[in-house]
C-alpha cells in the first residue's frame, strides 16, 4: 500500500517535520528548502504539505500567509506545538569558544535575550531553518547552532544548553492540500472596497449571527500601496447555514473573498 506523501520544510529534524508527524504518523515525506516550494509540491499533486503559520512570539510567518493568496490550496488541518530551544555544536565545541550562531531568524529573536547575555559579540547568522542551520554547523569551527533536541540527535552535535528561549512559545503549523477538510474553524481572506466604515461592515456581520472571530490580521496586497488583504478565522465550518449566510453577505461588501477551508 502506497504511503500518504507530505512535503515539509527540510532539512530533517526540522520542527515542521516534528509536527507532521504528530499528524501523519507513516507517511513519506518530501524536504523542501523553502516554504515556497512546500505549497508548489502540493500544488503539482503532492498529497499534503505542513507548514508554520504563526508563533506565539514572532507573530505570522509571512512567506506562509503570501502563499495562501497565491496558490488555490485548502487548509484542512492545524496542529499547535510548544517550542524548545538549544544551542549546539559540533564534537569538541566548547560554549564559551563559540562565535558564530546560525539558526531560523524567528529561533534567533526568540533567543535574543540569551545570546545577548552570554554571545553579545556573537556573529548572528540567518538560515532556512533551524536544522538546516544544524547541518551545516557540523563542519565549522567556533561555531553553534539553535533549533530543536530531536535535530541535534540527527545530526550528532553536542548539546551546549537546553531551553535557551526566552520565553516559552508555542508555533501554530497548518497541513494544506488541494481536497477539502472538515471541522468548526474556518479561515478566509477577503479585500475591502475603498470606502468609509468597510472593515466595520463586514465584520459586523460575524458579530450579528454571534459568530466569533479568533483572529485577523491583514497583509499588503503587494498591488498598490495602501491596498490590504484581511486573514480572518472564526468559529464555524462552511456547512453550518449560518456560515453560509455570513459567507454570502461577506461577499456582498469585499471586492475579493477567499475560503481557505473549514479544519
Amino acid at each position: 500500500m502506497n504511503k500518504t506523501r507530505v512535503c515539509v520544510l527540510g532539512p530533517m529534524g526540522t520542527f515542521t517535520e516534528i509536527a507532521a508527524r504528530k499528524v501523519f504518523k507513516e507517511a513519506e515525506f518530501t524536504y523542501c528548502s523553502t516554504v515556497d516550494e512546500v505549497f508548489d509540491l502540493v500544488d503539482s499533486g503532492t498529497e499534503y504539505g505542513v507548514v508554520a503559520i504563526e508563533n506565539s512570539l514572532e507573530g505570522s510567518v509571512n512567506t506562509t500567509m503570501d502563499s495562501l493568496i497565491e496558490y488555490d490550496l485548502k487548509i484542512v488541518k492545524e496542529l499547535i506545538m510548544d517550542i524548545r530551544l538549544c544551542l549546539v555544536g559540533p564534537a569538541g565545541t566548547n560554549f564559551k569558544d563559540v562565535k558564530t550562531i546560525i539558526s531560523h531568524p524567528h529561533a534567533l529573536a526568540q533567543c535574543k535575550r540569551f545570546l545577548s547575555e552570554n554571545f553579545p559579540e556573537a556573529r548572528l547568522q540567518r538560515h532556512e531553518s533551524t536544522a538546516a542551520a544544524m547541518a551545516e554547523v557540523r563542519n565549522l569551527r567556533n561555531s553553534a547552532a539553535i533549533g530543536p533536541k530531536e535535530a541535534a540527535e540527527i545530526y550528532s552535535l553536542r548539546l551546549l544548553r537546553e531551553n535557551i528561549e526566552d520565553a516559552r512559545s508555542q508555533t501554530r503549523f497548518i497541513v494544506i492540500s488541494k481536497g477539502e477538510g472538515s471541522g468548526n474553524k474556518t479561515s478566509i481572506i477577503f479585500a475591502l472596497r475603498d470606502e468609509p466604515g468597510a472593515l466595520y461592515k463586514t465584520l459586523k456581520e460575524f458579530a450579528d449571527d454571534g459568530i466569533n472571530l479568533t483572529k485577523i490580521e491583514s497583509r499588503p496586497s503587494k498591488k498598490k500601496l495602501g491596498e490590504y488583504l484581511f486573514f480572518v478565522d472564526f468559529e464555524g465550518s462552511l456547512k453550518d447555514e449560518k456560515v453560509g449566510k455570513v459567507m454570502n453577505a461577506v461577499k456582498e461588501k469585499t471586492t475579493y473573498l477567499k475560503i481557505l477551508g473549514s479544519y
